[in-house]
């Protein structure tokens, strides 16, 4: 028996001894959802993770208004679905309180396995900015007809970084509800339009006459369903845009020496559109989120043939770049007369680029998917003199 024995002993030691040895978990990919980051606000810091993981851990460094360098270190237990898992991605959320301290942090990431040992350590530079200054304005317009001339003011909401430099203007044009008890309302488009903020814009919002609390009566009927005059509301919201821009570049933070980046959803890309027809001058691109105008019911556009060639019609003096943006849902304006509109826009000269999403959002995607476009508008201005601002590169 004993010759048996020492054997198997041998053995086992061997094996618990092996099986003691097992390698280390191994990070890789660490990835910030927003960079810049807003004071105060959470964000998702996510990474991918290899091995038996215990505790995840994130090291704060940051820099005093003094230049002193302190760290904090956090650490959280892994949740069961990637403790039972070898292989997988860890994602949390987080966010920074400390206003006082210089805006750059290096956020480190590591974890520790049952026994206590350390994988890798990733680290990234992330840049902490203030909130969006908010402030509402009363933007003065001009009405000139054969009875003289009206003043009135158009109320509006205007986005900035809380700096004192001065940055390129964002116009930013609402849409038209079905119901017209729906115009009382004002629009803001906060996180829309903190969007651009973070990229380095100044944003308005500006409610046409007939909307929320702007004065004057509403100017874009088109008239009757099966004759509609879409020329007509061209020219009606093409004032109301043009009062906006002159009122803001005598703002002393924005940059009037860069052209405007005209953005607009549903009659708002229609709106945006046509001003840069107007003007092409002063539009350095367009953003058109599902634009279009008269739907008055789902899938009933009245006059549609009417719509394709008053927008088709821009594209002979827009000379700005442009990026159309719709969904396979939309029940505004579904992608046969989406793509028809686009198509006539091309033939009469314009230049563009038509995206066809599948978002379950439809119609609402510019408000309900903040997330998902915010990709497409950082690919598009790469492409203008209007790229956004970089972000951070991570360090391995």
């Amino acid at each position: 028996m004993k010759r048996f024995f020492l054997p198997v002993v041998s053995f086992s030691l061997i094996l618990v001894a092996s099986l003691g040895q097992a390698e280390t978990a191994k990070i890789a990919n660490l990835r910030f959802s927003d960079n810049p980051i807003t004071l105060g606000e959470w964000f998702t810091i996510s990474f991918d993770y290899e091995g038996t993981v215990e505790k995840y851990f994130i090291e704060n460094t940051y820099e005093t208004q003094e230049g002193v360098v302190k760290r904090e270190v956090k650490d959280f237990a892994a949740k069961p679905e990637v403790r039972d898992n070898s292989r997988g991605a860890i994602q949390f959320k987080w966010k920074s309180e400390n206003g006082t301290a210089k805006p750059y942090r290096i956020l480190k990431v590591w974890v520790k396995d049952g026994n206590g040992r350390e994988s890798n350590a990733l680290s990234g530079e992330v840049k902490v900015q203030k909130d969006a200054l908010t402030e509402e304005v009363r933007i003065p317009m001009q009405l000139k007809s054969v009875f003289g001339t009206k003043s009135l003011h158009l109320s509006g909401t205007v986005y900035r970084p809380a700096s004192g430099e001065r940055f390129p203007l964002v116009v930013l044009n609402h849409g038209t509800p079905r119901d017209p008890e729906e115009r009382k309302k004002v629009l803001q488009f906060r996180e829309q339009s903190r969007a651009f903020v973070k990229r380095g814009f100044v944003v308005v919002v500006p409610m046409r006459r007939g909307y929320g609390t702007s004065e004057g009566e509403y100017a874009e009927a088109s008239g009757k369903c099966d004759s509609a005059d879409y020329d007509r509301v061209a020219r009606e919201v093409i004032k109301d845009i043009q009062a906006t821009v002159e009122f803001m570049r005598k703002q002393p933070y924005v940059d009037t020496n860069r052209k405007v980046l005209m953005a607009g959803v549903s009659v708002g890309g229609f709106s945006s559109l046509a001003y840069a027809s107007a003007h092409p001058e002063d539009v350095a691109a367009v953003i058109n989120f599902a634009g279009g105008k008269g739907s008055v019911e789902p899938y009933k556009v009245c006059s549609e043939e009417s719509l394709i060639y008053t927008v088709g019609n821009f594209g002979k003096t827009i000379r700005a770049p442009t990026i159309w943006i719709y969904t396979e849902k939309d029940d505004f304006f579904p992608p046969k007369l989406s793509k028809r509109m686009f198509e006539s826009y091309r033939k009469k000269g314009g230049e563009g680029r038509f995206l066809l999403l599948s978002s379950e959002h439809g119609h609402s995607f510019f408000v309900r998917g903040t997330k998902e476009w915010e990709p497409i508008i950082d690919e598009f201005l790469v492409g203008t003199h209007l790229a956004p601002q970089k972000t951070a590169t991570l360090r391995p």
